[in-house]
Order: structure tokens, then C-alpha cells, then sequence
């Protein structure tokens, strides 16, 4: 794969050292993510990659600063989209977001509609979701109290304001 870059930012596949770099360096609302999935940070950003799934870094001077990925759901054809990262993506903002467009593009390149979820009150994940592209559903789903909002993105633009 070629390595693409912007600014200090450099996209590559991800391996195991990037997980066990950044499982300990995630931002409080990745972690708080990870929690309400009663799941545990290794093992989250180990799973993609021991399955083979697509899972790209972001590598921000010689350092991971964020994992993104999709997943199949369990027991369905859906494919979820995921992104964890460390405070190094407030450092980085307009170079992060260059670099987010690109691999949403390279994780969707396969898959017609990708998707999860994000809790309410993330509002900057939130934003940053809009501007890739993403729809942000009206419809909540609780998780430990926590309400959580759908959002998805189809590859055929047009049919992105379709209800799925």
C-alpha cells in the first residue's frame, strides 16, 4: 500500500505495536466508548487485526494517533465503522480530518453502507462525523444510561439521505 501523507500526518496499515501503543494513550471519550461496550481498550483495537479486517494508523511523527477500522456485525451482514484515537487528534485537527476523508474512503471502498454508534453528547465526534459525510440518526439507543445516536454513510451519495 502506498503511504499516503498529510502534513506531520501518515496513513499505514495497522499492527499489534500500534494497538498496544495507543490502548493506553486513548482520549477519555474513546475510553468512555470502549465502557459502554463493556470492553477493554487491547483488546478493542487487538480484535480488528487478529480477525484481518481493515484497520488503518494514523501516525503522527512517528507516533500512532489514532486506529480506524470497520468490523462485521455479529449475526448480521453489516459492516461497523470504528476510530480510536489519542489526544494528539486535538494537536492535529485540519491534518487529521485531510486524513480521516481518505480512510473513511479506503474502509468504505468494499461496503455500501457503513455504520455505528456514537453517545449524544460527544458533540465534536459528532461534527467530525457530519463533515466526513456521515448521517447522524434522530433515533437513540441506551446503553448504560447513555443515550447513543446511529450514524451511517452510504457510498452512493445519493442515497444518503435514504432511511436504512
Amino acid at each position: 500500500m502506498q503511504v499516503n501523507k498529510f502534513g506531520p500526518i501518515e496513513i499505514v496499515p495497522s499492527v499489534k505495536e500500534h494497538a498496544d501503543f495507543l490502548s493506553y494513550r486513548l482520549r477519555d471519550i474513546d475510553q468512555k466508548e470502549i465502557w459502554l461496550q463493556d470492553a477493554d481498550p487491547l483488546e478493542v483495537l487487538y480484535c480488528p487485526l487478529i480477525e484481518n479486517h481493515k484497520t488503518y494508523t494514523a501516525i503522527c511523527k512517528g507516533e500512532p494517533m489514532c486506529m480506524f477500522g470497520t468490523v462485521k456485525a455479529q449475526d448480521s451482514e453489516d459492516v461497523l465503522v470504528w476510530a480510536l484515537g489519542s489526544d494528539l487528534i486535538s494537536q492535529y485537527k485540519k491534518s487529521f480530518y485531510k486524513a480521516s476523508l481518505v480512510i473513511v474512503d479506503m474502509l468504505q471502498a468494499d461496503h455500501e453502507k457503513i455504520w455505528n454508534i456514537v453517545p449524544y453528547d460527544h458533540l465534536e465526534t459528532i461534527y467530525w462525523l457530519k463533515r466526513l459525510g456521515f448521517m447522524i440518526g434522530n433515533q437513540k439507543l441506551i446503553l448504560k444510561n447513555t443515550p447513543m445516536l446511529y450514524f451511517s454513510r452510504c457510498k452512493n451519495k445519493k442515497s444518503v439521505a435514504t432511511v436504512h
